[in-house]
């Protein structure tokens, strides 16, 4: 071990001596360290020389042998039980595998190498750090379901760990998933909530990432007003501290927007900006944007006649295409070769490399990238005389651009939108009458005081005999309430008390049921025994929900909200801050209840297309909206008519130390606010 250690040093710093001093001093002091210690030290010495020399690799600078003292560091990590550094130079190594020798498959590699090893791992943070790397690896090598998996697992772990930058890339990324899945409404509440976390976070350059993320989801939707003027102040923002990582893709998806309007002026100056910005990173060929920059560059210089300008960024791609010939770049250079082929006039050399590109894309599912395709094989078919097969392809095309532009995608993220800002408003609006109305109380209580005091003994006589009649009131007020809540917590008690009966009792008596069936080959008895057992363990959970331990407070609700959406028509929108630290067991349960009966209500009776579900962590407090679009009812008639679910949602806020209001007209909707001190 000592031997190849001392092998592996040397060769660095036979690499580096001319390249580095400061680093080749570094390696020195390292390796004559090394040699002399053992054990939990010499790891520690292993473990800083590999961080400096990733550090420097990662300059894409992949000339030396940065592989091998990774791995004699990763194995003796693994050999003294010290999985935490072992996965952190795992996760660099796969981080390097992808960014900086373009070799994704070796992540994919590298990670079933050593996952068995870090099965026990138990920091969650550096789980996150791995998933996150690994869906990378899978995505540049064409894995389509892989990633999204991946980057559900880092968002789970992010959250676990409480590590805000980690949890909001995780959002970002699994925007990005969504969003080519055109899972539009669940990207915008990952891009949302990662603004939200690296604003936390303190990190400018994800929040330029998300922002863009943002503007290109409006774009996708032709919101290109909205998305001009979300990107244009992150341009401003990045364009200040010299940003040129997050420069490049703002141009480029500017570009882009360009492009969809077909304002080949401006997508060329934009593409050409992002590839000066590019430059300016000083990564050269090995730059990940630069195929792609070239790409796009290439495509619209030959389509604005400047075939000269296209054919020269066609040569500088094309010595980038030779020398990695990945997937990802195979499919910019067959983009650029049919474009450029068809402007030349060759048909035949456009139609082959367009057969290529839609493969490409077909592979990937992109859905524009296949749109892409079908219109270059329509024209270059036509321009061959191929009527038939041109007209083919241009059925497909306008098939896939007439469901990309369908009315209710746009309609759907539209009023999305359009409910968030006025939902804003609306609260703000409510805050002002709040404070109006605490001030009219204030003046009304200051004039009754005067009148009261001028009109003497018999006012004050009756005065005494009202105020006790309303302390006799108020006390029956406490007495009925305090019934209420022992009522309900005795309800509590028996759901929970039923719920563990049914899951211990009856679930087990009908699970032995079902494996004797199956082992005497019943298959009628099995099949009825497993729905019977499904059933019962379906009402055990609406009689308690188990989600509350396992998952806590906001995660539980998330999950309700999350479920109502996919099993019901109902567009839900939601957004919830933490909540999970303010409040106890039994506190939870009653806050978790009164969302779950709020949300039963608008399925029951409102009849109604939207949901929104706002929960905000505030100075003063916690305020909670719920608000519909249905048919809405009058809440002074179900007031006088007694309403027991009424009554039970305001005891268990007034449980919470909390106030309740409900606001409804018929056919305008309903809203719920609540206001819970913490």
């Amino acid at each position: 071990m000592k031997h190849a250690l001392f092998v592996i040093s040397l060769l660095l710093a036979s690499q580096l001596s001319a390249q580095n001093p400061e680093i080749q001093s570094k390696i020195d002091f390292f390796n004559s360290k090394i040699q002399q210690t053992e054990k939990g030290e010499r790891l520690r010495l292993m473990d800083s020389l590999s961080t400096i020399i990733y550090k420097y690799a990662s300059k894409n600078k992949p000339q030396f042998n940065y592989d091998s003292i990774t791995k004699q560091t990763i194995n003796y990590a693994i050999e003294l039980d010290s999985l935490r550094i072992a996965a952190n130079h795992v996760a660099n190594w796969i981080w390097y595998s992808n960014g900086v020798t373009r070799k994704p498959e070796e992540g994919l590699i590298i990670f079933d190498t050593y996952s068995n090893d870090l099965k026990n791992l138990k920091n969650n943070s550096t789980w996150a750090r791995l998933y996150l790397n690994l869906a990378d690896s899978y995505d540049f090598t064409g894995h389509v379901d892989e990633p999204l998996e991946c980057y559900i697992k880092a968002k789970e772990y992010s959250r676990k760990s409480g590590d805000k930058r980690l949890l909001g890339i995780s959002n970002l990324y699994l925007g990005f998933m969504e969003s080519d899945r055109g899972k539009f409404s669940e990207a915008s509440i990952s891009y949302k909530a990662a603004v939200n976390l690296f604003i936390k976070a303190k990190d400018t350059s994800y929040i330029l990432s998300a922002k863009n993320a943002l503007a290109n989801l409006y774009s996708k939707n032709a919101f290109f007003e909205e998305a001009r003027k979300v990107r244009n102040e992150a341009i401003e923002l990045a364009e200040s501290i010299n940003d040129y990582g997050n420069l490049v893709s703002l141009y480029s998806s500017t570009a882009v927007d360009y492009s969809k309007v077909e304002n080949l002026e401006k997508q060329t100056e934009y593409f050409k900006a992002a590839l000066e910005a590019d430059n300016k990173r000083g990564r050269g060929d090995a730059s990940y944007y630069k195929p792609k920059l070239l790409a796009k560059l290439t495509v619209s210089y030959a389509k604005s006649d400047s075939l000269y300008l296209a054919q020269e960024s066609f040569k500088e791609l094309e010595m980038i295409y030779k020398k990695n010939k990945s997937k990802r770049n195979s499919l910019y250079y067959s983009n650029a070769k049919k474009t450029l082929s068809f402007v030349k006039g060759d048909y035949q050399e456009a139609l082959k490399y367009s057969k290529v590109y839609l493969e490409l894309q077909n592979k990937r599912k992109n859905i524009y990238g296949i749109m892409n395709a079908e219109k270059s094989l329509s024209e270059a078919y036509k321009a061959l005389g191929e009527k038939t097969n041109s007209n083919t392809h241009l059925i497909n095309y306008y098939a896939i651009k007439d469901s990309i532009s369908g009315i209710q995608n746009v309609k759907s993220l539209a009023y999305y939108q359009t409910l968030y800002e006025t939902e804003k408003r609306d609260l703000e609006i409510e805050n002002q009458k709040a404070s109006i109305g605490l001030l009219n109380l204030q003046n009304k209580n200051k004039t009754q005081l005067l009148i009261f005091g001028s009109l003497g003994f018999l006012i004050l006589f009756g005065g005494i005999i009202l105020y006790r009649s309303f302390i006799n009131a108020k006390r029956r007020e406490l007495v009925q309430q305090e019934f209420s809540q022992e009522l309900i917590k005795t309800q509590e008690q028996e759901r929970t008390r039923i719920a563990k009966d049914l899951h211990d009792g009856v679930g087990q008596q009908i699970t032995l049921l079902k494996m004797k069936a199956q082992n005497t080959e019943q298959t009628e008895l099995s099949n009825l025994a497993h729905n019977a057992l499904e059933e019962v363990r379906s009402i055990s959970r609406d009689l308690y929900p188990i989600t509350l331990k396992k998952l806590g407070l906001t995660d539980s609700i998330e999950q309700l909200l999350l479920d109502l959406d996919e099993e019901t028509d109902l567009f839900v929108s939601v957004e919830i801050d933490d909540v999970n630290t303010d409040f106890n067991e039994v506190e939870s349960l009653n806050f978790y209840r009164f969302i779950q009966e709020s949300v039963n209500n608008v399925l029951k009776h409102a009849n109604a297309k939207t949901l929104i579900v706002n929960i905000l962590k505030q100075n003063d407090g916690i305020k909670v909206l719920i608000k519909d679009n249905g048919q809405g009812f009058e809440v002074s008639k179900m007031i006088k008519q007694n309403s027991l679910g009424l009554k039970t949602m305001t005891e268990r806020i007034t449980m919470l130390k909390g106030n309740l209001s409900i606001k409804s007209k018929r056919e305008e909707g309903t809203s719920i606010l609540v206001q819970i001190p913490v």
